[in-house]
């Protein structure tokens, strides 16, 4: 009797955990759907209500804390309050660079979010240092004419040409061209972006 009692009382521990990790998605849901609908405020309330949920549950160091850490570093990004956002970055890079392996996308965007961050900062090397591991992930785990190595070419070329390297900007503007042009429609903006930035560039070294 006492043995049931026990497995009981296991089966409905477990039964609680999994309902109220529900509830933690329920909050991380509403979170995206809020960010979406550009409700940042109401989107951070979300996303901290699925943290405290996911870190009691889960543990400090899990995955699934790190994608919290991560969406509450976008909605500050999205604010403008960049400081705020790489706080929240840097905690999700240092959970999933424990956690993940050497080649994981999540760690690809978040490396590319903090890159983009620092881009908006004007610094320009510790941009580059975070594009260039996204770079060797997406180089290693995706064909050559990927969409997303051509969007992280373009990402280096709008870097380069902030940084007055136009020849650089133009090298990798003229490699995100080639590959969206092959797997995007030749309308869709990578492919028109690409053109602008060769035209620019091109402009500016003949000057």
């Amino acid at each position: 009797r006492m043995e049931e009692n026990e497995q009981a009382r296991k089966c409905y521990k477990r039964m609680l955990k999994e309902a109220q990790l529900t509830l933690g998605n329920a909050e991380l849901g509403l979170g995206r759907a809020s960010l979406r609908c550009n409700d940042c405020q109401e989107s951070l309330e979300h996303f901290q209500a699925a943290l405290e949920i996911r870190q009691r549950l889960l543990g400090e160091n899990h995955p699934d804390v790190a994608e919290i850490f991560s969406f509450l570093g976008e909605t500050h990004r999205k604010m403008q309050d960049y400081d705020e956002a790489l706080l929240y970055l840097v905690q999700a890079m240092n959970i999933e660079e424990e956690t993940l392996p050497p080649n994981s996308f999540n760690l690809a965007a978040t490396y590319d979010t903090i890159g983009a961050i620092y881009m908006m900062l004007n610094q320009y090397d510790v941009a580059l240092i975070y594009y260039e591991k996204v770079l060797h992930i997406r180089q290693a785990a995706l064909p050559a004419d990927h969409p997303q190595i051509a969007a992280i070419y373009g990402s280096l070329g709008s870097l380069f040409e902030s940084k007055g390297d136009y020849s650089k900007a133009l090298n990798y503007h003229e490699k995100s061209l080639e590959i969206a042009k092959k797997t995007r429609a030749a309308t869709h903006n990578i492919v028109a972006n690409a053109q602008d930035s060769i035209r620019r560039l091109k402009a500016k070294i003949k000057q």
